[in-house]
């Protein structure tokens, strides 16, 4: 199998690289460079939010020395503004709480150091390729079921005909789920669908995406779509 830095990125990838340290920025910068990527740097979240909007980034990279209060805020801030840019942060604790944290806040994966750099190219480019999925990946660019819609080639939700803004984790998750609905998906296998060979973690980080997705399309109005299998995986039904 060929290796993850062999994997060529797609043309004119353009990657936002967040580190207020410029000899970190300037070596990752030089590495991701090598992969493919144009890289714009920016030493603040405040920078960042300036080149997001003179730009058009199609991943963002948020370095580990960045404060994690500064990463979580730049996260909430992006989702908030329904931004669905892919969004992978690097964290200097390999800690569970830190990575929920992370992940609460809107990053789409979270990579603790220390890492390797095939690693952290295998992330970038599965985020990258689930955040291009569109019509060439279903039967259709609009796929129904009960009252919820999906269009495949804009990645935009209905539920009940109310508009639904997901996360580019959790629009995967859930037309993954769509597209097999009605079948019972083991955890570990959900994992492995989702998140491809790359993802090295524990199956909580499951949990979290399901939290997520329940939070955002149910409502007590209406009939759940999301199930647990006790003590085996998840099934839409």
């Amino acid at each position: 199998m060929a290796s993850a830095a062999h994997q060529p990125v797609p043309a004119s990838t353009r990657l936002l690289l967040v580190d207020p340290d410029p000899r970190s920025a300037r070596l990752i910068a030089q590495h991701l460079q090598a992969q493919g990527y144009a890289v714009s740097t920016a030493a603040s979240t405040e920078e960042a939010f300036t080149q997001l909007n003179d730009g058009a980034p199609q991943l963002a990279l948020l370095a580990e020395a960045l404060p994690a209060e500064q990463a979580l805020s730049f996260c909430k801030h992006l989702r908030t503004a329904a931004q669905v840019l892919p969004l992978l942060l690097l964290s200097p604790t390999d800690h569970f709480s830190a990575r929920v944290a992370a992940l609460e806040a809107g990053a789409d994966d979270v990579l603790s150091h220390p890492y390797a750099l095939e690693e952290l190219y295998a992330r970038l480019l599965a985020l990258l390729r689930r955040s291009r999925m569109g019509a060439h990946h279903t039967d259709g660019a609009e796929l129904r079921y009960r009252d919820l819609v999906v269009n495949t080639d804009s990645r935009q939700v209905w539920r009940a005909g109310m508009p639904i803004k997901l996360t580019v984790k959790e629009y995967d998750l859930l037309l993954h789920l769509l597209q097999h609905r009605e079948q019972m998906h083991p955890r570990q296998q959900l994992l492995l669908d989702v998140w491809g060979e790359s993802w090295v973690g524990d199956d909580n980080l499951l949990d979290v995406y399901i939290r997520y997705l329940r939070k955002k399309l149910e409502r007590p109005d209406l009939d759940p779509l999301i199930h647990t299998v006790r003590g085996v995986g998840f099934m839409l039904k």
